[in-house]
């Protein structure tokens, strides 16, 4: 769920890789192919000049509008795995790696508190233009070393327990109802195809249920009322807040230096989402209060559980479940339906599964159902995998460490590039292919075919690893099962350039899948 923190939309190390908690752990890794050489010098990285960088994002510069993956890959093959992106501006230089050895190293060296940037034009916000209600609290998405750990280590019974999702099953479940719903009113009664604004549709039923764990509600936006304007300004605001922190904290910009519109639109943003926020939390605290008054049962949300650690850390955490996860795991829904569209054979396999889980097409969704559904969940992981969603990960290193054979000084921020490694055929065999199947455990072997844990890391790793990462599990695994039981999906236009990326990856073209009822 960060897409600067990776959502995708999006962590999923079960393996035998684990993060080293022992004190060892803050000790240097090196990882390096030759440990017996001398590390080269910091200032001998390859970097581009700073001035010829800035110019390539300017009008008529080469990534004026190129995706961050094309940037990637393009300084990749230009500078090899490991280079620096040049700071400006108020930035400092962020170092770059491709290289899987680097990626461990510092994920393993990373301590207890790992420190990730990125995200300055909000962190900003949260502490000089709204302290009022952010105080210290600045939020998983901010904060950092003690102040991160403390809050992480207050919310992590909340979100990290598969037990305290058991009471969404339903409620999601009336959901993805009301979206089927939705799909049957708008597509065309010819073509049965929807119309090409699909993607805002996709985007309203995310929302959807990402706001009933966020604020202990539904909010009506698929149907039942799509003009609520509460939820029309929280929605847009997800939508706006990751382009608007890449035009600010990833390309050349001015805002730390004079107050930019760019920098001014990101502050209304952020703050007519708060505002929203509050006035949702006070609704529910008066609506809990006046159930306590009647002797009714508390229903344990996440949201009352949050609440009761306190009504700030509420309304932060509520607001961060939607800004990392509404964009991603749209985009993440959009393509598992393409990934499926374009390769009819593994959605007949998908819905063979579905069809011993789910007889009837409103068969209850549990816990104990939603166990047996492997192939499901290598669905949405290979669709992870065949569109990358966004370059990576950050990370502040604190202690020297040795990447690709050079010395990083401690303090110093390394972009972890390990999303551009997802169709790379050094570890994914044939990585043009859709092939849910290796992500099964082979009966012979009892492997997967993953070369390195290490370029598979969609919610990121260790203690700062997406903590959203259940929810949109949940919410995704849900809402893929009910529409494939549903319906059979084809796209019937030009797939080839189907997304272009940002801090995170957003539709580039019309989504008008067609959708056939399934019969039986």
């Amino acid at each position: 769920m960060n897409t600067i923190q990776n959502v995708g939309p999006i962590a999923i190390c079960k393996g035998p890789l684990r993060f080293l908690r022992s004190s060892s752990a803050l000790k240097q890794v090196q990882i390096s192919d030759n440990l017996s050489e001398e590390p080269r010098p910091f200032n001998e990285v390859p970097r581009p000049n700073k001035f010829k960088f800035i110019r390539a994002f300017m009008p008529g510069g080469e990534f004026q509008n190129a995706s961050i993956t094309e940037y990637s890959t393009t300084m990749r093959n230009r500078y090899g795995d490991i280079f620096i992106m040049p700071g400006m501006f108020g930035r400092n230089d962020w170092v770059t790696t491709f290289n899987t050895k680097d990626i461990e190293t510092v994920f393993r060296n990373e301590g207890i508190w790992p420190h990730r940037e990125g995200l300055d034009s909000m962190v900003y916000f949260r502490q000089h233009v709204r302290p009022d209600v952010y105080g210290e609290v600045q939020g998983l998405i901010a904060a950092q070393s003690e102040t991160w750990g403390k809050l992480r280590s207050a919310v992590n019974p909340v979100f990290m327990q598969p037990r305290g999702l058991k009471m969404y099953y339903e409620p999601l479940s009336n959901i993805i109802n009301e979206f089927i719903e939705r799909i049957k009113e708008i597509r065309d009664p010819v073509t049965l195809e929807v119309p090409d604004n699909f993607s805002d549709e996709i985007s309203r039923c995310i929302f959807e249920s990402l706001a009933l764990v966020a604020f202990d509600r539904q909010m009506g936006l698929i149907r039942k009322n799509r003009d609520n304007p509460d939820a029309l300004t929280l929605f847009q605001c997800t939508r706006d807040i990751f382009r608007l922190t890449f035009q600010l904290d990833f390309q050349p910009s001015m805002w730390k230096i004079i107050s930019t519109p760019t920098y001014r639109k990101m502050k209304k943003t952020l703050n007519d989402s708060l505002d929203v926020a509050l006035k949702i939390l006070k609704e529910n605290q008066d609506a809990l209060e006046q159930r306590r008054q009647a002797g009714e049962q508390n229903s344990n949300s996440m949201l009352q559980r949050l609440m009761d650690i306190d009504a700030k850390v509420a309304v932060i955490m509520s607001l961060d479940i939607l800004f990392a996860g509404e964009d991603a795991t749209s985009t993440l829904l959009s393509a598992v339906l393409l990934c499926l569209s374009k390769n009819p054979e593994k959605q007949v396999k998908l819905r063979e599964e579905l069809l011993r889980i789910m007889p009837t097409k409103d068969t209850l969704l549990n816990e104990e159902t939603m166990k047996d559904m492997p192939y499901l969940r290598a669905v949405i992981k290979e669709a992870m995998r065949y569109y990358p969603n966004g370059i990576g990960t950050l990370r502040a290193c604190p202690n020297d460490v040795t990447l690709s054979g050079y010395n990083i000084p401690k303090g110093t921020t390394v972009l972890l590039g390990s999303q551009v490694l997802l169709k790379d055929s050094t570890y994914y065999a044939d990585p043009d292919e859709f092939i849910p199947e290796r992500w099964l455990r082979n009966p012979e072997t009892g492997k997967k075919g993953q070369a390195s844990p290490f370029t598979f890391l969609p919610f990121g790793f260790g203690p700062r690893m997406c903590i959203g990462k259940r929810i949109v599990d949940l919410e995704m695994e849900t809402t893929v099962a009910k529409l494939i039981r549903n319906f059979h999906v084809e796209f019937n236009r030009d797939a080839s350039r189907p997304y272009k990326t940002m801090f995170i990856m957003e539709p580039a073209i019309p989504f008008p899948f067609k959708f056939t009822d399934i019969d039986h």
